[in-house]
């Protein structure tokens, strides 16, 4: 028979506390003295984590003096009262610090189903730890979380005196159950004490180091103690998200992004849905339409919610498919995006942001008497402004144009009749945002026969200049109008919400019934194992709040540090972050092209910080030159000297004096 020892902190079980000294400062928040502030309260639990810590130190340090390697807690909170005095005794301290240990722990699943197995097949299970809870505290809890079972051996450093860190545990426990090295295998996640000390014993050794915090999660907990517990926690529940997605589809790979996936966006986008859905119940809507392809994953979340009183379905729709359908000379919204500063902005450019095929847009190129090398050339913002006057002022454009409108919103509203839109139940969009072009379309669509009727929608963010309520309706925003999320809405939109399918580029009629028509592209394969790896992320993690009440409730207590962490995110994304991001390509014109694709960030150079310096000072140059799609991603992969070119302008942004 072979036996198999286990180590227990970070390999069969783990904390929801980025780091252990962690639960020191929480435990100190529930020991303040009930009548104090908040403030008073936060000021103590730090002196306690401070005082714990020491303790610890001397606990440990007068144990080694008698000969062993570890004192138990016990000890530890018998030489607090040299640090602090907080006028309780020690053993309901320690009382307090085994239950609050107990809520943050929780069983890493991979590794109690793998003990499970060989449990099962005859195998001897030990547990070997360096830790300062004796065995009769910690057994009974490892049998609560089922980790551990009767009869398993459990040896602890503390009751001991000897430790693995010297390897002077493993000597013991080979000793005491009378194995020979070869036939014991060691599981643990310290490359030292499990590792290291183990081989040296002759003992086969499997190194487990998931449950150590990534770069980004550790970005997120901060290096300095006392960690804010809300940055702590949101670091342990991407750890948690992590794990349960390892455990729940073994055979995937692992992505170079996991970090910002599960630590970054899978928060946000789960905060941003639970909120969507409690506003929701609030004001009494019944339906919840998500609309394609931002609201792709969004849907995917809020089914693994199983929201109850609120009905999700999913709406084929775009900017490409809707604004068309609405053109009409007099329609401001509809007139300004047509032509859009950064982007191609030449005649034959405008005129297929109208929704016109080839042949149409020909046909006005020959009632306006312009030639194939002017019809390509790109316009300043006075010319395209000239040309658009011009255009929307010929008869025969406008007859052409109200042909095509006219068609493309029969079917489209012919397709949101089919999808419930003018039932009886209340109804609101869900998607991410920004200008509420799409919501002032679909309105005008739908109620064009009921003017007074408004639609309302929910999103991430607004854009500063978004459309007001009698022109788009009522809109709903997680996020500040005019944010950072609203500025990189790019990346956002790549970023955060990639979708698995194709544009829609309108309706047609199949049948008796009105589909979508999607825009066929090549699909990167980088992107499409991004997209693929955050939707299976966030219906794990979503399926993982509903079948835990405990964390759904504390993710809404912290939504605003998880938007703050993702804002973080993207002023400061790490070198490995801003290259893995670098391989996706964003196409930012409306006609979803491929030839207008452009990459979401590369490395700037000393050319790059005098063509913002241009953009920046001359509305011309803005409008005709390219924006930079994610400014502070290309710092990340640029050189020292560029960063330091590009500086006054983050600062400028930042304290508001400059939009970038």
């Amino acid at each position: 028979m072979q036996a198999h020892s286990f180590d227990l902190f970070d390999t069969c079980i783990t904390r929801m506390h980025a780091y252990p000294r962690d639960v020191f400062y929480d435990l100190g928040l529930r020991l303040a003295p009930a009548s104090a502030s908040e403030a008073a309260r936060q000021r103590f639990a730090r002196r306690f984590q401070r005082a714990r810590i020491r303790a610890e130190k001397v606990a440990n340090w007068l144990a080694r003096r008698e000969g062993r390697e570890h004192a138990d807690i016990e000890g530890i909170y018998r030489h607090l009262r040299w640090f602090m005095r907080t006028g309780r005794p020690t053993a309901e301290m320690v009382q307090a610090e085994l239950a609050l240990e107990e809520e943050s722990l929780y069983p890493i699943d991979e590794t109690v189903e793998s003990i499970r197995r060989l449990r099962a097949a005859g195998h001897r299970i030990l547990f070997i730890s360096d830790m300062y809870i004796p065995a009769r505290l910690l057994g009974p809890l490892l049998q609560r979380l089922g980790v551990m079972e009767a009869g398993d051996g459990l040896y602890v450093s503390c009751d001991l005196g000897c430790a693995k860190h010297s390897g002077r545990l493993f000597g013991h426990v080979l000793q005491a159950e009378g194995i020979a090295a070869a036939d014991l295998v060691h599981t643990g996640d310290n490359a030292h004490a499990d590792i290291g000390m183990a081989q040296a014993h002759g003992i086969q050794t499997v190194h487990f180091t998931p449950a150590h915090l990534t770069e980004r999660e550790a970005m997120i907990a901060g290096k300095r103690i006392p960690r804010a517990p809300a940055a702590s926690w949101q670091a342990a529940f991407s750890r948690r998200c992590r794990l349960a997605m390892r455990h729940a589809h073994p055979g995937e790979a692992e992505h170079p992004l996991d970090g910002v996936i599960f630590g970054v966006i899978v928060p946000f986008l789960l905060a941003y849905v639970l909120w969507v859905l409690d506003d929701a119940r609030k004001r009494g809507i019944q339906r919840l339409y998500f609309v394609a392809r931002d609201g792709e994953v969004l849907l995917k979340i809020a089914q693994a919610f199983k929201p109850e009183g609120v009905e999700l379905r999913y709406l084929y729709g775009s900017r490409r498919a809707w604004l068309p359908a609405v053109a009409n000379p007099d329609c401001d919204f509809w007139r300004n995006t047509l032509a859009v500063p950064g982007q191609q902005n030449a005649p034959g450019d405008i005129v297929a942001r109208m929704g016109l095929d080839e042949s149409e847009a020909q046909l006005i190129r020959g009632w306006l008497s312009i030639d194939e090398s002017k019809w390509r050339q790109q316009l300043t913002r006075r010319e395209a402004t000239a040309f658009i006057n011009r255009l929307l002022s010929h008869a025969k454009v406008q007859q052409l144009v109200a042909r095509s409108a006219e068609q493309k919103s029969s079917l489209a509203k012919r397709y949101f009749i089919q999808e419930g839109m003018l039932d009886s139940q209340t109804w609101a969009l869900v998607d991410a945002g920004w200008v509420l072009n799409t919501q002032a379309a679909l309105e005008r669509i739908l109620y064009s026969d009921s003017p007074d009727t408004t639609t309302c929608g929910y999103y991430i963010g607004l854009s500063d200049g978004h459309l007001d309520m009698r022109t788009a309706g009522n809109a709903y925003a997680f996020t500040p109008a005019g944010s950072l999320f609203a500025r990189r809405r790019i990346v956002v939109e790549h970023g955060f919400l990639p979708s698995t399918q194709d544009s829609v580029s309108g309706y047609a009629e199949r049948g008796t019934i009105v589909q979508p028509n999607h825009s066929a592209h090549e699909r990167a394969v980088e992107r499409e194992a991004y997209a693929r790896r955050l939707h299976m992320a966030c219906e794990q993690c979503a399926s993982l709040l509903n079948d835990t009440p405990a964390l759904e409730a504390k993710l809404r207590d912290n939504t605003r540090e998880i938007v703050n962490s993702a804002q973080n995110f993207l002023l400061r994304p790490t070198s490995i972050e801003a290259s893995e991001f670098s391989k996706f390509h964003a196409t930012p014109d409306m006609r979803q092209d491929s030839r207008f694709q452009r990459q979401i960030l590369r490395s700037a150079g000393l050319r790059d910080f005098m063509d913002m310096l241009a953009r920046t000072i001359d509305n011309e140059t803005a409008f005709s030159s390219p924006s930079w799609i994610w400014p502070e991603g290309a710092l990340a992969l640029s050189p020292p000297v560029t960063r330091a070119l590009f500086y006054p302008f983050f600062l400028m942004r930042r304290v508001g004096l400059l939009r970038t």
